[in-house]
């Protein structure tokens, strides 16, 4: 039933989406856009996204080496790459961090460890998206109420979901008894299905586990130099991830909107989208930059910036993202046979 209704929103997003790029758009115009369009300021966007990954790289390693994980700057670079594909092909973006920390244990680190890593980089990167939007949405309440009425209860709605989330996390994450009552109840009914054998022996790498995850978490703690930062770093990271629409802007030919605007209506954006249930939030992420950006963008340039942040923002990564992540497999098929 879940999955159903899954396909039916997303059918429904593309729908949305396929209305709001046919209706009223002429398409013809195209190519007259694709030459006009700013080479320099197209690369700029480029570089953005390209930041984004290199910061989220720093970020990594930087963890990795708090709590003593070896490995070379390309290696976190990689990682973050395999997260990128991950997050853009499952809903809610949650296969990244599953498919960083396998990656990980791969290496040879403790599930634990691999664990508390993306947990607390996944952590940092909330509470900083949180607070950035929060702060956007205050500073640019007047133009919401003005120019964007019928999207504003998404973006309230999506600060909130994700301030609760960021709540929810911290407390489970941090709260080990409630970890352990949720995962031994767990264990009891699949002993009862007769999935597992031996309670106690899952328990015990449970135990293990936390164990891991626990000095992890109060090595970065601890460490609170490191701690500031990687929220400067994530701060910048995201600030990048949000100019990408302002080049955009810039390479289409327009220059009246100040840069702190497209950064704050973007995040705003970004917070809006994040909590639907599609891959990349197909359909809402094209909706929403539609009603945000009408009053921004002219209605015969709309469209047009519209697919080349949408290309810059979910395509380009999903398309790097795979490359990477096929050549770290194609490597580790080739050392296997190797061995």
């Amino acid at each position: 039933m879940k999955k159903v209704l899954n396909y039916i929103i997303l059918i429904g997003l593309l729908g949305l989406t396929s209305w709001i790029l046919i209706y009223n758009n002429d398409f013809s115009n195209f190519p007259q856009l694709i030459s006009k369009t700013n080479k320099f300021f197209l690369l700029w966007a480029f570089s953005c996204m390209v930041l984004f990954w290199i910061c989220d790289t720093y970020i990594i390693h930087k963890m990795r080496k708090t709590l003593n994980i070896k490995g070379p700057f390309r290696s976190s670079f990689t990682l973050v790459m395999i997260g990128q594909y991950y997050s853009a092909i499952t809903p809610f973006a949650t296969g990244g961090q599953p498919a960083q920390i396998y990656s990980l244990v791969n290496q040879g680190v403790q599930l634990g460890v691999a664990s508390s890593l993306m947990i607390t980089k996944f952590l940092i990167y909330q509470l900083v998206v949180t607070f950035y939007s929060i702060f956007m949405f205050i500073i640019k309440f007047n133009f919401l109420v003005k120019e964007a009425k019928f999207f504003l209860p998404f973006i309230m709605i999506g600060c909130l979901l994700n301030f609760f989330a960021l709540l929810i996390i911290i407390g489970f994450f941090f709260n080990e008894k409630l970890i352990k009552k949720i995962f031994y109840k767990c264990f009891t009914v699949a002993y009862k299905l007769k999935l597992i054998k031996d309670i106690k022996k899952y328990k015990n790498r449970l135990n293990s586990y936390l164990m891991d995850f626990a000095m992890s978490i109060n090595s970065m703690r601890e460490d609170k130099k490191t701690a500031s930062v990687l929220i400067l770093v994530t701060f910048l990271q995201l600030t990048f991830y949000f100019s990408i629409t302002y080049f955009v802007y810039l390479a289409v030919g327009l220059d009246k909107v100040l840069y702190l605007d497209i950064i704050a209506i973007q995040s705003l954006h970004y917070m809006a989208v994040s909590f639907m249930p599609t891959p990349g939030s197909v359909g809402a992420a094209e909706g929403g930059f539609y009603m945000l950006y009408k009053s921004i963008f002219p209605t015969y340039i709309l469209t047009f910036a519209m697919l080349l942040w949408r290309f810059i923002d979910y395509y380009f990564g999903i398309l790097m993202g795979g490359f990477f992540t096929l050549v770290n497999f194609i490597q580790k098929k080739s050392k296997k046979t190797k061995n």
